[in-house]
């Protein structure tokens, strides 16, 4: 009985953990997409005579891109929870050997959205600096 409750709190940990760190990552890259749209203006007060705009729409395509990999990554999250709910009389060997299948795209997919926000940035901050 304490295993299961103890399986519970872990899995209800992990399930809390695993939110906070979708909401976290889409609220950055959907702050800095509209914060660059808004106010790229009054630090670049003449965009048409900027140079190197490419790093601003590379910046924008990647802000964008985290946020569609986030949507991804939810999809995959709720087809994992789908999955261990339906396997959860699997044998705890059978369990973690199915259930390594779902978390191996949801950490890729995780770094790979932590990696672009920070490419991103560095693209926008390139941009401004260029542009000063």
């Amino acid at each position: 009985m304490a295993n299961e409750d103890h399986n519970k709190t872990v899995a209800e940990t992990l399930r809390y953990s695993t939110e906070q760190f979708d909401k976290t990552i889409t609220f950055i890259a959907s702050g800095a997409l509209v914060v660059s749209f808004a106010f790229i203006k009054d630090i670049i007060p003449d965009l048409k005579a900027a140079v190197n705009k490419a790093y601003l729409i590379n910046a924008w395509y990647t802000y964008a891109g985290v946020i569609f990999l986030s949507l991804v990554t939810h999809f995959i999250s709720m087809l994992a929870n789908t999955w261990a709910a339906k396997n959860q009389n699997l044998s705890d060997e059978a369990f973690n050997k199915g259930i390594k299948y779902w978390n191996f795209p949801i950490r890729f997919l995780n770094i790979t959205m932590i990696v672009a926000l920070l490419v991103g940035s560095i693209f926008l901050i390139k941009f401004i600096n260029l542009n000063l």
